[in-house]
C-alpha cells in the first residue's frame, strides 16, 4: 500500500486511501491498493497521504524558476555563447552524437547531404576502401575542430564543393548556408548480423527486415553543419602544408586525401605534375597554369598530383615552397 501513496502512483490511490482501504484489504484487486506480500493485513489508520513541502524545501526550486524566467534572451545570430564554435569531431563520433556521413564527410563520394543513419552506418559496405580513407582513418580520428573542405574541388573555385564545414551546436543560427542535422530512426539489430553478407544478399534482406520486422523508433540529433569563414574559424587551408602534414602523419591518415581534403588542387587529367615541374623549377611563373599562378602569388596552399588519376604521390606547393609526398596506402596494410 505505501508504494502507492507515492507521489506519481497509480491514478485513483488516493482516493482508494480514503473510501476503500477496507474493501481492498478484504477484497484486493490486483494491481491496485492491494496489501503488499510479506506485510500482512495493513491497518486503513496507518495509511497516510504525503506531507506537503514547506516552504522551506521549496526555496531552491523557486530561486531556479526565477532565475530562469529572468534570464535574457539569446542573441539572434550567435544561438548563445559558443553555439557557433566547430565541434571537436573525434569527441561527437565517440558520445554518438553523430555518425560519420551524416553531415558532409561522405559527399565527396554520393553527392548528397545528411544521410540517413542506416546510410551512414553501412555505408562502409558500398564505398570500402573509401570510407577506410575518409571516416576511419580521417574524420573519427580528427581529435579537434579544424574545417575541412566539402570535397575536392579545384584552386580558385567558390562553389558549394570548394567551401570548409564542420559540425556546431543546434542552436547556431549563423549557418552561412549549412542545415541542421534531421532526426533520425533506428535500425533493426539484425543489420549488424546480415552486413557481414555479400552485398547482393545483405541489401535485398535489409530492407525487407526494415520494411516488415521493424518498428523505427526516433533517434534525436542535437547538430548542425555549417559553412566556415576564415575570419572566425580554424580551416584546415589556413594552416602550413608542414603542420597539415604533421597531423595527416601523427592520425596515421591517408596523407594524399588530407592534403586533398584541406586543400584546392590542380584539377588532373588537365593537369599534373608533369606538365608543371619544368616552371616550376625554372621559377618561370608566366608559363605556369593561372590557377598555379595565383596561388603562388597569394601564397596559398595548392596541391598537384603526379598520377593522373590523382592516387599515390603528390606535390604541395605554397608560395616558392615545394613538398613532395608518395604514398600508397591500402585498407588492409595501412600506409
Amino acid at each position: 500500500i505505501h508504494r502507492f501513496f507515492q507521489p506519481g502512483g497509480r491514478r485513483g490511490c488516493r482516493a482508494c486511501a480514503h473510501a476503500a482501504v477496507a474493501a481492498a484489504m478484504t477484497h484486493p484487486r490486483p494491481g491496485l491498493c492491494a496489501p503488499l506480500a510479506g506485510v500482512g493485513t495493513p491497518s486503513p489508520r496507518k495509511a497516510r497521504l504525503p506531507r506537503r513541502p514547506d516552504a522551506a524545501a521549496m526555496a531552491p526550486l523557486l530561486a531556479v524558476l526565477v532565475v530562469a524566467w529572468f534570464r535574457p534572451p539569446i542573441a539572434a545570430g550567435d544561438g548563445g555563447d559558443g553555439a557557433c564554435e566547430c565541434l571537436n569531431w573525434k569527441q561527437l563520433y565517440d558520445s554518438g552524437r553523430v555518425v560519420c556521413g551524416e553531415g558532409l564527410e561522405l559527399y565527396e563520394a554520393f553527392r548528397k547531404t545528411n544521410l540517413t543513419l542506416v546510410e551512414a552506418k553501412f555505408s562502409w559496405k558500398v564505398l570500402g576502401f573509401q570510407y577506410w580513407e575518409y571516416c576511419t582513418t580521417f574524420f573519427m580520428r580528427m581529435d579537434n575542430n579544424f574545417c575541412v573542405n566539402v570535397a575536392l574541388n579545384e584552386y580558385g573555385s567558390s562553389s558549394f564543393e570548394a567551401q570548409q564545414w564542420c559540425y556546431v551546436s543546434s542552436l547556431c543560427d549563423s549557418l552561412n548556408g549549412g542545415r541542421e542535422v534531421p532526426q533520425k530512426e533506428t535500425y533493426p539489430w539484425l543489420h549488424t548480423v546480415l552486413q557481414r553478407l555479400p552485398n547482393s544478399i545483405a541489401f535485398p534482406l535489409m530492407r525487407f527486415v526494415s520494411t516488415y520486422l521493424h518498428v523505427p523508433q526516433p533517434v534525436p540529433r542535437d547538430l548542425s553543419w555549417k559553412i566556415c569563414s576564415k575570419a572566425s574559424d580554424r580551416r584546415l587551408r589556413d594552416m602550413e602544408p608542414a603542420e597539415v602534414l604533421g597531423l595527416a602523419k601523427a592520425m596515421d591518415s591517408v596523407i594524399g586525401y588530407v592534403m586533398k581534403i584541406a586543400y584546392q588542387r590542380l584539377m588532373p587529367p588537365t593537369y599534373t605534375w608533369d606538365s608543371v615541374k619544368e616552371a616550376v623549377g625554372s621559377g618561370d611563373i608566366s608559363s605556369m597554369p593561372r590557377q598555379l599562378q595565383d596561388a603562388i602569388a597569394a601564397k596559398d596552399t595548392i596541391v598537384v598530383d603526379v598520377d593522373p588519376e590523382g592516387h599515390t604521390g603528390q606535390r604541395i606547393i605554397r608560395g616558392t615552397e615545394v613538398y613532395e609526398l608518395e604514398q600508397h596506402c591500402s585498407a588492409s596494410a595501412g600506409c
